[in-house]
């Protein structure tokens, strides 16, 4: 049949132009099917040229600065989990409604408006680089190395996914049970979950793994990197670590890791956050662990302790470091470990002494009555090696691995210097928040101890009383004896001082521009002079009303009479009084 198509492409070819479709209908008459079926045919047969490349190939009408911003408003939209993105269509829509591009052309001859398709603004977007995809990519990073083992550590804590301990054993946890939208549920089992510690040596790759329960706290993180720098019969690597890598989170920026790692004189390296790729070995181990290790552990009856969960896990790692060979090194990371020499390895105390490292910095506590409060407690110092003073201040830290809350840790020296802790016990409240250590009041006494300042202050009082007893001491300050008695005269030194005399000095005079002092003269005093005002016939009946109770028109007309121009206001009581009298008739 291809020779039958081949023969017939060949034809087509060589029919003179325009017969081509009568040799196509005879080809189709041959064949038995239609002429459009016979160009289908034998066009896998025929040559083709080649299509002509576009001017306008490789130019897009979407400019850089409306791909910009196409980019920049999806990009704002997107969580941070990296999803929820708004789409490119309602994108391009809500920037065009709002002016901020216009991602199309307009016509040449009619001048209308072509919007640019949505398969073409996305191709834009990637001609530009401002596509989604090619943002989601990660930057390149440089890459780490370790010259030998135990230079670097990493470490990195991570939930075990699948299992908590229970009252009955490990169990799994159902993911139709915890879920991000049920909080409750893993609220309940907070104190149960098994954390996963994860430990690698940068240089071998050497893992070790370490389980606890709880929460990552400073405690859980110092007793994994404990636990992988002492050796172990079961263990692989060991020692101090030159540097150790982790994330920054509280249990590693607590002064009680910072405060460990300079004891040993470890380099605490903390990578920035949201930056895990820094420590890629340690997370690759916790996959490793859980797809390894722990997957496999659903075969078997579920582990009913850490203590038992930890056993297991050294077993699978002392087998995964001897046996797996390590992509890079292409040996186990046992025999690479191994490859340490004796400067390179720095072998640590014990862990008991290693616990007693991890302190929080020390805080000033002052002291009252032998009592000293920390941390919303009180704890009692009467033990104190050396005694203590009132008011005296005192370092007190915390052990982030001692799980016993009823003492405090006082910072002191003893008689060679060396420091040591003081463990204070704790002083717990009775009834009605009293103290355990006060006294009922008529039932029973107690004393505090004699502190070193109240011996010396006695020893004193004896000196200077000549007593022997400090009962002598006190009736002799009762009695006001003079102290030493009487033999130091304190003004002695004070007559026989030899102080030679003091030479005259020549200088000059201070001209002193004082001022003149003026005596003070009495002023005579000057009377007022009074100027009677006169008064007009209504103000003087006004006055006199008030004077003569049986003031009438009579008395009005006798006044405006005598004193036809007025009176003055001095003359109203002589004027009232004359008023008054009864008037004399001459007799006829």
């Amino acid at each position: 049949m291809s020779a039958q198509l081949e023969t017939a492409a060949l034809r087509l070819l060589q029919a003179p132009r325009g017969e081509r479709t009568c040799v196509a209908e005879q080809l189709a008459a041959e064949l038995g099917c239609s002429t459009a079926t016979v160009y289908a045919r034998v066009k896998l047969f025929m040559p083709t040229k080649p299509r002509k490349r576009r001017a306008d190939a490789g130019a897009s009408t979407l400019s850089r600065d409306e791909a910009r911003e196409i980019a920049a408003y999806i990009e704002s939209t997107r969580r941070q989990t990296g999803t929820g993105a708004a789409y490119l269509e309602d994108a391009v829509r809500h920037l065009r409604a709002n002016g901020r591009i216009a991602a199309g052309r307009a016509d040449a001859e009619s001048g209308e408006f072509l919007p640019m398709s949505l398969s073409a603004i996305r191709r834009a977007l990637r001609t530009h680089h401002f596509h989604p995809a090619q943002l989601a990519a990660t930057s390149p990073s440089i890459r780490l190395s370790s010259p030998h083992p135990n230079h670097c550590w990493q470490i990195d804590a991570s939930v075990s996914r699948q299992f908590y301990l229970s009252d009955d054993g490990a169990k799994i946890m159902d993911k139709r049970t915890y879920y991000r939208g049920k909080p409750a549920n893993f609220a309940a089992i907070t104190s149960q979950r098994i954390w996963r510690y994860a430990i690698t040596d940068h240089a071998s790759g050497c893992i070790e793994v370490f389980y606890v329960q709880g929460a990552e706290s400073a405690s859980n993180f110092l007793a994994a990197f404990i636990h992988s720098m002492t050796e172990r019969e079961t263990g692989t690597m060991f020692g101090r670590p030159t540097f150790l890598m982790s994330d920054p989170g509280s249990a590693v920026t607590a002064a009680t890791t910072k405060n460990l790692c300079a004891a040993i004189g470890c380099t605490l390296i903390v990578n920035e956050a949201g930056n895990a790729r820094a420590k890629g070995q340690v997370e690759q181990a916790n996959y490793l662990v859980e797809t390894h290790f722990e997957a496999n552990l659903k075969m078997r009856a579920p582990v009913t302790s850490i203590a038992e969960i930890n056993a297991l896990a050294q077993q699978w790692m002392r087998d995964f470091n001897a046996t797996r060979t390590h992509t890079r090194t292409l040996e186990t990371r046992r025999a690479s470990w191994g490859r340490i020499t004796p400067e390179q390895l720095v072998r640590v105390p014990c862990i008991e002494v290693l616990r007693q490292l991890a302190n929080s910095h020390p805080k000033l506590c002052t002291v009252r009555d032998y009592l000293i409060k920390f941390g919303g407690r009180v704890f009692n110092l009467r033990d104190l090696p050396g005694g203590v003073l009132n008011g005296q201040r005192v370092e007190v830290v915390r052990n982030a691995l001692d799980p016993d809350e009823t003492t405090a840790r006082v910072l002191c020296k003893d008689a060679e210097g060396r420091g040591q802790h003081f463990l204070a016990p704790l002083d717990a409240r009775k009834g009605f928040g009293f103290l355990a250590s006060s006294a009922e009041i008529g039932t029973e006494f107690k004393s505090v101890p004699e502190t070193a300042a109240d011996a010396a202050r006695k020893e004193l009082d004896r000196l200077a009383m000549d007593a022997s007893t400090d009962a002598e001491a006190k009736a002799a300050r009762r009695a006001k004896r003079i102290p030493f008695g009487g033999r130091i005269d304190p003004t002695k030194a004070l007559r026989e001082a030899n102080i030679p005399d003091v030479l005259p000095r020549a200088g000059r005079s201070l001209d002193v521009d004082a001022p003149r002092v003026i005596e003070p003269v009495p002023v005579p005093h000057i009377r007022p002079q009074y100027a009677a005002r006169v008064l007009g016939h209504v103000e003087m009946a006004q006055q006199l009303r008030a004077q003569m109770p049986g003031w009438n028109a009579h008395h009005f007309a006798r006044m405006a009479a005598m004193w036809p121009n007025g009176a003055s206001e001095d003359q109203m009581d002589a004027i009232a009084r004359e008023l008054a009298a009864p008037a004399l008739r001459a007799v006829p």
